[in-house]
Formats: C-alpha cells, sequence, structure tokens
C-alpha cells in the first residue's frame, strides 16, 4: 500500500483544492460582472470622453475670442491704475495744502484786519485834523 506521508500530502491537496475551489469561483463571477460592465459602460465613457472634449475645445475658443480684447484692455487697465495714483499722490498733496492753508489763514486774517484798522486809524487821525482845522478855518472865515 502507499505510505503514510504520501496519504498525509494527498489529504491536504484535496483540502487546499476544496478551499481553492469556493475562491477560484467568487472570482470567476466577480471577473464576469466586471467584463459585463466594461462592455456596457464602455460606449457609454467613450461618449462621455467625445462630449468632454468637445466641452474643452469650445471652452478653447471662447477663451480665444476673449484673449484679443483682454490683451487690449490691459493698457487702459495699466493707464487707470496710473491715474489712480496719480489721484492718490493727489490727495496726500491736498492733505499737506490745506494742512499749511489751515495754519496760514489765521495768520493773513490777522494781518489784514491789523492792515486796515491802522487805515482806519490813519483816516480817523486825518479827519480828526481836517475837523480841527475846519473848525479854525470856521472861526477864521
Amino acid at each position: 500500500m502507499t505510505s503514510p506521508p504520501i496519504l498525509v500530502a494527498i489529504a491536504l491537496l484535496a483540502l487546499l483544492v476544496g478551499a481553492a475551489l469556493p475562491v477560484f469561483y467568487q472570482l470567476y463571477r466577480t471577473l464576469r460582472r466586471a467584463r459585463t460592465f466594461l462592455e456596457t459602460a464602455g460606449p457609454r465613457l467613450e461618449r462621455t470622453l467625445d462630449q468632454v472634449g468637445q466641452a474643452a475645445n469650445r471652452l478653447d475658443r471662447i477663451g480665444s475670442t476673449f484673449e484679443a480684447p483682454a490683451q487690449t484692455i490691459g493698457p487702459l487697465l495699466k493707464v487707470a491704475s496710473n491715474v489712480g495714483l496719480s489721484i492718490g499722490r493727489s490727495g496726500a498733496w491736498a492733505r499737506t495744502a490745506s494742512s499749511l492753508g489751515l495754519a496760514l489763514v489765521p495768520g493773513v486774517i490777522a494781518g489784514v484786519r491789523a492792515f486796515f484798522s491802522r487805515v482806519d486809524e490813519r483816516g480817523a487821525s486825518a479827519d480828526r485834523k481836517g475837523r480841527v482845522h475846519g473848525i479854525e478855518e470856521n472861526t477864521r472865515g
């Protein structure tokens, strides 16, 4: 008869085959379902990829139509930026000028008042002299 180690080896091989058969059957079913899915999804994926390609082409055409106006708008935006910077700088200049004006105006007003008050005093003193002279002239005459 056969030796015991051979019987043990055959028993282990039978056990291994018995355990592997359900795994292979499940793998077969999974691969069959994957194949069916790919066969049905393949055309849909191709249509989807074609639509994505068409959309990309449309976006490219739209982008190219905006490219030329964007290049013409670029210098206008630079000019607008420079105008904005100039306005900002003139605002700082205006603040400085107004600060100086506010500091100088009271002094100028005081000087004008002092000048006109002296003119009034001179006119009043000349008027007084004339009255005095006028009285004298009237009394002489």
